[in-house]
């Protein structure tokens, strides 16, 4: 196979760099179809769909027009079934849709299209060259398995906080029933689902526990581990009247309202100098690489609550004051 890369326009020019990335990583170079039509050089081997938005009748047109080729669907945003509709209007002599879906983290593909597809078959071979594990099913199966993945991962998610509750009240580590669940192929050891859509169950644990510590503890300085994203879904009252700041390991930070102090990852001993309460939402390489014996010389008050479960129990037992996971009795005052 000639794993030159594979050449695709895109309608608008404006493709997310996390698509790019992903696609690039696999041998599909991406091309500006305004720049390749204003220079009149249309090499591409075919276009890439990544909303219905870019498919009005006047760029379908035009599309059609160029050199035919593979026609491939891929993003978020596609409406479910959206890749059969477009095939039924294509003329399948010249194009071939193909539905395309990446999924643990971009090792595995979803290829949905005709199973002796000419365009299907050669992205099954390139992704192998790539070293990634492909499936080949009909189009709307592949819808189906995108729109039924987070309803799942969101289920898993909170079965294992429900499970935290049931751990905590009969005295047992939630970190090590679920390993020991993990160890049938059937669970697996990814149990608790860092990339999710809704992070209000997670958000309300953490108003919980954090409230807890206000109970006992005198608390000034409150500081928010994770990006603004997933703070943003938070009920903010009970932090009114205290210092609250983020630390956010996205590239641009987005404070709400609520949330008038945000600091970059790599500027937490910033954000943590005099902090009384310190609430992980998601972990990151800063908060993985951070010693318990610096947090606690940071904090005032090493008063932890964390749902990414980032330190070992014990060590956190002997270096903070609280420290709060996921279905683990740690609390010093219960």
């Amino acid at each position: 196979m000639n794993h030159r890369p594979l050449t695709l326009l895109a309608p608008t020019g404006e493709i997310a760099g996390g698509i790019r990335e992903k696609l690039a990583a696999c041998g599909i170079r991406l091309q500006s179809f305004v720049q390749a039509m204003g220079s009149g050089e249309i090499g591409a081997d075919g276009v890439l769909l990544t909303s219905a938005h870019e498919w009005d009748s006047a760029s379908a047109a035009e599309l059609l027009s160029t050199r035919p080729g593979l026609l491939l669907v891929y993003g978020d945003d596609i409406p479910y079934g959206w890749a059969d509709h477009l095939d039924g209007h294509c003329d399948r002599g010249k194009w071939e849709v193909v539905r395309l879906a990446f999924v643990s983290e971009g090792e595995r593909a979803l290829i949905g299209g005709e199973q002796n597809g000419y365009w299907v078959n050669h992205l099954r071979r390139r992704f192998a060259y790539h070293q990634l594990v492909c499936l080949i099913c009909k189009r709307r199966e592949v819808d189906e398995a995108v729109r039924q993945l987070p309803r799942y991962l969101a289920w898993k998610e909170r079965f294992f906080l429900e499970l935290g509750e049931v751990c905590d009240r009969e005295g047992v580590s939630l970190q090590t029933v679920a390993r020991a669940l993990g160890m049938d192929t059937r669970v697996g050891q990814g149990w608790l689902y860092p990339e999710r859509s809704d992070q209000s169950q997670l958000c309300q644990w953490l108003e919980r526990e954090a409230k807890h510590v206000l109970e006992k503890a005198n608390v000034h300085r409150v500081v928010l581990w994770g990006p603004a994203s997933f703070w943003n879904g938070m009920e903010t009252g009970w932090l009114e009247g205290r210092e609250v700041c983020v630390v956010s390991g996205e590239d641009e930070l987005d404070p709400n309202e609520a949330f008038l102090e945000s600091v970059p990852g790599v500027e937490w001993q910033k954000a943590l100098r005099n902090a009384d309460l310190l609430l992980i939402g998601r972990a990151d390489a800063a908060i993985g690489e951070l010693g318990l014996s610096e947090l606690v010389q940071c904090m005032r008050q090493s008063h932890v609550v964390d749902a990414c479960a980032c330190f070992p129990i014990p060590e956190a037992r002997s270096h903070l004051l609280s420290y709060r996971a996921v279905g683990e009795k740690t609390n010093v005052w219960e």
